[in-house]
């Protein structure tokens, strides 16, 4: 069997059915992936713009080290930026390479973070090469830098001492880089990649990037405005609560079976509190839209949890006001968001989803007027989350607050269907302790 296979065509190899034991084995590596590494089967991967993401081995800082004020305009001698180390240096170059071996690749933008590296490029029109091979390659080189700076003579080394140095060769190519018998890996295995497909897409990743070094030093000083507070309780928040919510849709008003499959279906997303719990104060951490400690409930039934970052003044607030923008209230929009705005120029916190069209309206104005705002999000946060764009300075400048009654899931594409906005609209009544037809 073993000579058969060894007098067969390479192609006919390669178009050999996997077993079902090598399945098995491609299906355990893809589950030790996290999920924000896995390629999305639908993107075409040979051609466009994208925004890649490697994070160094244990998130060790060794590629740059921030400098300057977080304050500092851009062209101050003391604005933020990254001073590169030497392999931080040599990482830079070797992004700079990748289209000396890959024609087809247009550089754009890239960064060295302490511990992790974002590069934009553009795969041309004729690229034949898949994405994934490109960054593996870029990786290897930036791992064989890494042992140079390490001064590990791994050009030297031979898995088999007995091989000639011909045959020894082929042992230089490592098929996994993170597993090298060689030395350790500059990143971890495997990479995050995101599609830019507008033109105004590609320029907000360039904005990202260049932003890297402020936002860094701004959450670095402010620490405690973007640190994520888990396992919250709110008054009021139970899974009676959840249901009146969705008997806000007349459907589910009226097919109570209905209404308790869907919630079914929505508690895996929702984190719970378990239904037998300790008594003690110090059980678990607490917020409420007061955000006022206190002790754990001792009730038989499980109660819905919650995560929030940002200001803890907003949730206690004295004056919170909802708003949710109905279909029915469409013709009286310019209305309600007057009645909003001025509400939040006299010093509402103004509390919403900003999922429908007009919320997001008026939410870009709340931002624009950098008036104070609790946005519900519709997922969860990962252990390294921080709010984005204009929500990240909000969030530092105690104007934002976001509260999330979900589980953190890793979705680009995550859908927001009608039954999850009727959750973080009751949320958002709940944490105002109004109801959302105050303005009328």
């Amino acid at each position: 069997m073993t000579r058969f296979l060894v007098s067969l065509p390479i192609k006919k190899l390669r178009n050999m059915p996997l077993t079902p034991e090598q399945l098995a084995k491609i299906a355990q590596k893809d589950a030790a992936l996290p999920a924000a590494l896995k390629r999305n089967a639908t993107t075409n991967y040979y051609e466009g713009y994208f925004f890649i993401t490697l994070n160094t081995r244990n998130y060790a800082p060794i590629l740059s080290f921030i400098t300057g004020r977080p304050d500092a305009p851009d062209d101050a001698p003391d604005a933020p930026a990254c001073e590169y180390t030497e392999l931080g240096r040599k990482v830079m170059a070797v992004w700079q390479s990748v289209p000396r071996f890959h024609p087809q690749v247009e550089i754009i933008a890239a960064e060295a973070m302490p511990d992790h590296f974002h590069g934009l490029l553009r795969l041309l029109p004729g690229n034949r090469k898949h994405l994934g091979r490109m960054v593996n390659g870029f990786m290897i080189a930036c791992t064989h830098d890494y042992w140079d700076t390490l001064d590990i003579k791994w050009r030297d080394m031979k898995k088999d001492p007995n091989k000639s140095d011909r045959d020894a060769s082929r042992d230089w190519y490592d098929r996994d880089h993170t597993c090298s018998f060689r030395g350790p890996s500059l990143f971890v295995r495997g990479y995050n990649d995101m599609e830019a497909v507008t033109p105004e897409q590609v320029q907000t990743k360039l904005r990202y990037i260049r932003e890297q070094a402020r936002r860094a030093l701004i959450k670095g000083t402010l620490r405690d405005r973007f640190l994520v507070h888990r396992s919250c309780t709110a008054r009021g928040w139970t899974l009676d609560t959840i249901r009146r919510g969705l008997r806000a849709d007349r459907f589910y008003a009226h097919n109570p079976d209905r209404l308790e499959h869907i919630l079914r279906s929505l508690l895996p997303r929702i984190p719970m509190l378990p239904a037998i719990v300790s008594a003690s104060p110090t059980a678990s951490s607490s917020a409420s839209p007061t955000a006022s400690p206190t002790a754990s409930p001792s009730a038989s039934s499980p109660k819905p949890l919650l995560s929030y970052v940002g200001c803890n003044a907003l949730l206690s607030a004295e004056r919170k006001l909802p708003l949710v923008c109905h279909r029915s209230d469409a013709p009286f929009f310019e209305r309600q968001r007057d009645a909003v705005l001025r509400a939040a120029r006299e010093g509402a916190v103004i509390v919403s989803a900003f999922v429908s069209p007009k919320e997001r309206e008026i939410g870009r104005l709340l931002l624009m007027e950098q008036l104070p705002v609790i946005e519900v999000c519709d997922n969860g946060f990962g252990d390294r989350y921080k709010p984005s764009g204009k929500s990240f300075y909000a969030c530092a400048e105690n104007r934002l607050v976001q509260i999330s009654p979900w589980n953190y899931e890793y979705c680009p594409d995550l859908a927001v269907n009608r039954e999850v906005c009727l959750v973080m609209n009751e949320l958002a009544r709940v944490i105002a302790g109004v109801v959302d037809g105050w303005w009328k």
